[in-house]
């Protein structure tokens, strides 16, 4: 499938994928921000647009207009991709081809730019009330992460492995600077985001790329000004001594998290090599990890691996008994140390790229999945189709994925353990 790129200008790229696959048409707004200070502001940002907007004022009225246009699906949402803050606007509506009644995409296209650019403002800022609210909301949000420990565990590792590092902001943001969170400085940092942000707009489901980017120059009306150049993310770092860091919870079951730096990106030749890698040592039924770890040693009650591409981080993950620490990283720095000697089995590799195809093919039944992947493309200024992708995963030799494995390096081991004493950092040599 490929990606039609039409300049609208104003740093605003209108991506258009036309396919028959699907009955709908997905429509997706995403804002490219830098992962700096602002960054509780930017993910706060979206959930306030959403509470309402000139002639859909509440929550109520919108679910209404949405009804009407034959149950459309409207969201928003924050994410990051390496080092950059990325705010979305989306909706899901059915094909005019399936209608009587047409002019249902228009009317998509009108009604995500009065939410974008057309709030419900008091006082010459956000409501009030809409922006107290979301702030709670959000505050409930980043609290409940410790209830999932282990993607609690994950962003606790990232966060002492990148210490000093943009990529250690929680993609939604800290609790005390929304606690003193400015509804003025929140409005002033939207104005930014419309008026100076990098814009990709996607449309995917069968249309035609020339009336979309007809439909979308009619219907919006930004502000823009000079257009904000988004640092790319540092992702190369010099191997420093490995940490330990472990953080004490009533918890009933050890949480492991062992990161690696891979100084490779998803730009770099060596990132196709590097999933494979990723996929025979840690991605599922055939890898390494659940072969060695959880099945024949019985150490874990989960293992697995997995990438940040736009980071060029590993993190190994695995539930264990917390008396089995010390094995349990041993035995994974045992299938690590293989993997950089050779020792790969065929069952291993062709697993691994099997596993890696199905898990592409499937993205390309979703329109969010297929959107998600060439917003990573933009990101990283790379037009290669899922595809290329699949063919060059295929074109993986075992040679490659060993000189890979190779340049590896353990930066943090966190465990999260029973006990109730906060959290010790301590510093180990190689």
């Amino acid at each position: 499938m490929h990606m039609q790129n039409l300049e609208i200008g104003k740093g605003i790229r209108l991506k258009v994928l036309p396919t028959k696959k699907f009955k709908t048409v997905t429509i997706s707004f995403c804002f490219h921000r830098d992962l700096d200070e602002d960054y509780t502001y930017n993910a706060l940002t979206p959930a306030v647009l959403k509470r309402g907007c000139e002639g859909f004022e509440t929550l109520k009225d919108i679910e209404k207009h949405l009804e009407s246009l034959y149950g459309a699906l409207f969201d928003v949402g924050v994410q990051k991709k390496g080092e950059r803050h990325l705010l979305r606007f989306s909706m899901e509506v059915v094909n005019d081809d399936y209608l009587a009644e047409q002019g249902i995409l228009a009317q998509a296209f009108y009604f995500l730019n009065r939410v974008i650019n057309r709030p419900v403002l008091e006082d010459g800022g956000f409501k009030k009330d809409y922006v107290a609210q979301e702030k709670e909301n959000m505050k409930n949000r980043i609290r409940s992460l410790v209830n999932d420990k282990v993607q609690y565990s994950l962003e606790r590792c990232a966060q002492e492995m990148c210490k000093g590092e943009k990529y250690s902001r929680y993609v939604f943001g800290d609790i005390e600077e929304l606690d003193g969170l400015d509804s003025s400085k929140l409005y002033n940092v939207y104005r930014e985001i419309i008026q100076s942000s990098p814009l990709d707009v996607f449309v995917v489901g069968d249309v035609d790329p020339e009336k979309v980017r007809l439909l979308l120059e009619r219907s919006l009306s930004m502000d823009r000004k000079g257009i904000t150049a988004i640092p790319k993310t540092i992702y190369r770092k010099l191997q420093v001594v490995p940490k330990t860091v472990e953080e004490e919870m009533d918890v009933n079951q050890g949480k492991l998290v062992m990161g690696f730096r891979t100084n490779i990106n998803a730009a770099d030749e060596e990132y196709f090599p590097l999933v494979v890698y990723g996929s025979v040592l840690g991605g599922g039924p055939h890898s390494k990890l659940f072969m060695n770890v959880r099945e024949k040693a019985s150490l874990a009650y989960y293992a697995f691996a997995r990438l940040e591409k736009f980071k060029g981080l590993m993190f190994v993950g695995a539930g264990i008994d917390f008396e089995k620490y010390d094995q349990t990283v041993n035995i994974i720095m045992e299938q690590l140390e293989a993997m950089a000697k050779g020792q790969i089995t065929p069952q291993e590799f062709e697993g691994a790229i099997n596993a890696l195809v199905t898990s592409l093919k499937g993205s390309m039944d979703q329109p969010s999945q297929l959107i998600d992947y060439y917003l990573g493309n933009s990101v990283m200024d790379s037009d290669l189709t899922l595809e290329e992708l699949i063919d060059r995963i295929k074109g993986v030799t075992v040679d490659q994925v060993v000189e890979v494995s190779r340049k590896l390096k353990l930066d943090t081991v966190y465990f999260l353990r029973n006990r109730k004493r906060g959290y010790v950092v301590h510093e180990k040599g190689n």
